[in-house]
């Protein structure tokens, strides 16, 4: 009797295994051409009619199981097949060049499968163009301005304060455009790019002598101080009016005597972040400035801080990591992040962390600005023989 049940057991497993076998294989073989229902965000129901490059989205429909390829606008997207079920694709949209996007395939998404190919029509969302910085904020007409960022498709126009349009520039690629700044600027403001996929508006501000200003030296706001405020322009081709001249002979290792000889520069007080912004971020403000260098500028550091307080200090010293020294193009706008300014760290000024806000930084948003040369490296420092103008705190995002 137990031969017998151990025989029936033996032959109800094979048939089970056998009914299993039969339709995986129906399975395999009987899946079909593939098909897309609609696309949504990774989000639960949420359904999307367009998507940013980068963005995750689920691809849902039918037989997708076995898919082996997935393109938008022609170009193929990476992913996991972990992430695949029968009717859902989980992939995030890659990067495109969207000035080489392949004949019919602008707002499409193809799903290549072991069954067959689907094509969907879905939009992609093409970058506006953005502008991140100019190589001289202040740059005087008739002056070579370089602007930098992403996404400068198709550039049509450049469009400066005043609604000042310019046609004749050259594109680098979709990061840079070389243009010569028109005549007839009387305002400040921001720069717009004009391109294939829209019109882009720069945070930065142009030929702007009033925003966030605390000294421009032609107003007279600046302090004691062992530096020159001279209106050469032939000193310093490219100034606008007065500017500050800081020069020194080199300087020892160690040396932190910036009050001797002309090697700092001090402002009165003026406003750095309006009241009503003060609890904006921290990272959304930096101190900006124009600055053209003689001499190629190595082996010693200006150090920022506001009102004599050394709590939180910014280390100004674009040479490291440089050969040759940090040099300028004639005048060029530098930019210090407000979250530069940091507390002391293991015993070296400027290299712990940032003010925990804004107003732990600037307090009621007023203060005087100081800029001191030293020498805080163990070797000797080069001579320095630079110029500085228009000292101002403005937004950068």
């Amino acid at each position: 009797m137990l031969q017998y049940k151990r025989l029936y057991q033996l032959l109800l497993l094979i048939a089970v295994t056998s009914i299993f076998a039969i339709a995986g294989c129906k399975k395999d073989n009987s899946a079909g051409a593939p098909s897309i229902r609609r696309i949504r965000a990774i989000t639960p129901d949420s359904m999307v009619t367009a998507a940013l490059p980068g963005q995750i989205v689920v691809i849902q429909g039918t037989n997708l199981s076995s898919t082996t390829q997935i393109s938008f606008n022609g170009f193929p997207a990476s992913f996991n097949s972990g992430l695949f079920s029968d009717s859902n694709l989980v992939v995030r949209v890659p990067r495109i060049a969207w000035d080489s996007i392949p004949a019919g395939k602008l707002n499409t998404v193809d799903v290549v499968t072991l069954n067959g190919t689907v094509t969907y029509k879905f939009d992609i969302i093409p970058p506006v163009p953005t502008i991140t910085s100019l190589s001289n904020e202040m740059a005087l007409p008739g002056s070579t301005l370089v602007i930098n960022g992403s996404s400068f498709y198709g550039t049509k126009q450049i469009i400066f304060p005043g609604n000042i349009v310019v046609t004749n520039f050259t594109v680098s690629g979709i990061t840079k455009i070389t243009v010569t700044v028109p005549a007839g600027i009387t305002q400040g403001g921001p720069l717009k790019v004009v391109g294939t996929y829209g019109t882009g508006t720069s945070v930065l501000l142009f030929n702007d002598f009033t925003t966030g200003m605390l000294t421009t030296f032609d107003d007279g706001n600046y302090s004691w101080g062992s530096y020159e405020i001279t209106n050469n322009a032939t000193l310093f081709p490219g100034s606008i009016g007065k500017y500050s001249h800081i020069v020194s002979p080199a300087i020892n290792a160690g040396d932190w005597s910036w009050w001797d000889g002309k090697k700092s520069m001090n402002t009165n007080s003026a406003t750095w972040v309006p009241t009503a912004r003060l609890d904006d971020p921290l990272s959304s403000y930096a101190l900006k400035f124009e600055m053209s260098l003689k001499v190629p500028w190595t082996g010693s550091n200006f150090y920022i801080v506001k009102d004599g307080n050394w709590t939180y200090l910014a280390r100004f010293e674009p040479w490291k990591g440089r050969s040759a020294g940090f040099v300028t193009a004639g005048w060029t706008t530098i930019t210090i992040p407000l979250t530069d300014f940091k507390t002391k760290a293991n015993g070296t000024d400027g290299t712990g962390v940032p003010a925990s806000s804004l107003k732990a930084l600037v307090g009621d948003g007023k203060g005087a600005l100081d800029l001191m040369l030293i020498n805080a490296e163990a070797t000797a420092a080069p001579a320095f023989d630079g110029a500085f103008d228009n000292f101002r705190v403005v937004k950068i995002q």
